[in-house]
């Protein structure tokens, strides 16, 4: 017996490492693709589950964990050699799976279990990290057996080249979906999967190799980071040794990078996170293609659509539990974060990296609590470190009935250290289906449209948009042309749609994995 020990993150971000498959002659359960049965290639650090065991059968069994919408499950290859298919090819997907929830975990009020089928396309890092939903279906039985005929939809492919610029898809992800169904965080589903089969189209062309058009010196390279901090939680004048430690983070480094060349600088954009996230949750890695927001930049760096500059995905809990690998859930010590930003990480930076000097030459971005702290830490407590911000999915507070954000324009603007100080270039996106956010997103786009210290601005409204990855991609993307660009005439603010109550996305699992 083999057993591999992996950590997922909320709404994931880790890289394509897989379980080798068990050979064998004959294949009772498995993937069917082009008249072709082979056992299943396991998405092992892009899934998020418990006791992964791919048994001598073929089948793969597991068990998902509820955890406030977010429910996990496995990832799957398309091909074992790693190789994508163009999703275009297709008609339809036939699964075959039993699935019973497990005895004493789970919520007698809720109802019969749900299953969420995703597309994982060629930058994507696993079931969180970059996908498109293919289908979310209703199981008729408190447990049982699926088989099930999913059609393609015409438009799927239009929807992943959206996202991912091309429509070569990696992988299937197969997702426990436990929301708003009365289930309680921790409830279990196993899951017995059996048979796959993707049926292509009639006379459908043979699928090409994912090829991007750019050689290796057009790609930026990514890599990890540990830099000196401390929890800024607590007072100075009480610090003890278990209160300084080094913080992991991510940095991307663009193409033609020299350390040596101090005469060539860069701008430096740092990106944030959500609650109940860490720094690997953006999926930036040094591991395989290293995931979505990297091949932005590659793209957009070498079409010359963005500036070259440097990208640092850390965590803003300032505190002992920033991790390693934490929940992200100390949402106080994320409002600590301004100190360590000026004390710590940029110095840190700025002293091993070749970056411009100069608060132009600086960005800072974020989802959801992340988007709050680039309001807070980043624009009320370092305009005169930052001047380009963008803020995905986010409000300084969830409730529409406040108007903190008149006053916070307010006391902005009465800081006598900012006179003068503009924001150059800002971006701001949310979905008109996002419960969380929605209700407040027209007025901070109605204030932040007025304010005069803003230079360039950009809004978008996502249709059908929850508060998820899907989202904060696009506006990640969307950001690029922006950032570090001399300020523009502004745009007009769009007339977002009345909300439509959706989703939110929160989970950390630990996924162990059995190859029998």
């Amino acid at each position: 017996m083999r057993i591999i020990n992996c950590l997922s993150i909320a709404l994931s971000v880790l890289s394509a490492v897989t379980c080798k498959s068990i050979a064998s002659e004959d294949v009772t359960y498995g993937l069917t693709l082009r008249e072709t049965k082979e056992k299943f290639t396991i998405f092992t650090e892009g899934s998020v589950a418990d006791d992964i065991v791919q048994a001598e059968d073929g089948s793969v069994s597991w068990v998902a964990t509820a955890a406030d919408g977010a429910g996990g499950g496995v990832s799957f290859y398309v091909k074992p050699n790693h190789e994508e298919i163009n999703i275009a090819n297709y008609e339809s997907m036939d699964i075959e799976l039993d699935y019973s929830p497990v005895e004493g975990k789970w919520n007698p009020e809720a109802q019969n279990p749900g299953l969420c089928i995703r597309m994982l396309p060629w930058d994507s890092t696993g079931l969180f990290g970059g996908f498109e939903d293919l289908e979310c279906f209703d199981t008729e039985e408190y447990s049982g057996t699926v088989k099930r005929n999913i059609k393609i939809p015409a438009d799927l492919a239009e929807r992943v080249i959206a996202s991912s610029d091309f429509d070569s898809i990696l992988g299937f992800a197969i997702k426990y979906n436990d929301y708003q169904r009365g289930n309680t965080d921790g409830d279990q589903l196993k899951v017995v999967l059996k048979n796959v089969q993707l049926n292509a189209k009639e006379a459908a062309a043979e699928d090409q190799p994912f090829n991007d058009g750019l050689t290796d010196e057009q790609r930026g390279t990514v890599e990890e980071i540990y830099y000196p901090t401390r929890d800024y939680t607590v007072n100075e004048a009480d610090l003890t040794d278990a209160d300084r430690y080094e913080k992991h983070a991510w940095v991307y480094l663009p193409a033609g990078y020299d350390a040596a060349d101090k005469d060539t600088q860069y701008p430096v954009y740092i990106l944030l996170h959500g609650f109940g996230q860490n720094e690997n949750t953006w999926g930036l890695t040094n591991k395989g293609r290293g995931g979505k927001i990297k091949g932005y930049m590659d793209r957009a760096m070498a079409s010359g659509e963005a500036v070259k500059f440097i990208l640092v995905a850390v965590t803003e809990i300032a505190s002992k539990n920033w991790g390693p690998n934490g929940d992200g859930s100390d949402a106080l010590a994320a409002n600590y974060f301004g100190g360590e930003l000026r004390n710590d990480l940029l110095p840190f930076l700025r002293a091993n990296f070749n970056i411009k000097e100069g608060r132009d030459n600086v960005a800072m971005g974020g989802l959801s609590m992340g988007a709050r702290a680039t309001y807070v830490v980043g624009i009320q407590e370092s305009l005169d470190l930052i001047s380009n911000f963008a803020v995905f999915s986010g409000a300084l507070s969830p409730d529409p009935e406040t108007d903190e954000v008149y006053k916070y324009v307010e006391a902005v603007d009465a800081n006598e250290n900012y006179k003068g100080l503009k924001i150059h270039n800002f971006y701001m996106n949310c979905g008109d289906k996002d419960h969380l956010m929605w209700d407040k997103y027209p007025t901070y786009v109605k204030v932040m449209h007025a304010w005069d210290r803003i230079e360039n601005i950009k809004d978008y409204t996502y249709p059908g948009g929850t508060h998820d990855f899907p989202v904060w991609y696009q506006g990640f993307k969307e950001f690029l042309p922006m950032v570090f660009q001399p300020p523009k005439q502004q745009e007009q603010p769009q007339e977002p749609q009345q909300p439509v109550k959706k989703c939110t996305v929160k989970t950390v699992k630990r996924c162990r994995v059995k190859t029998l």
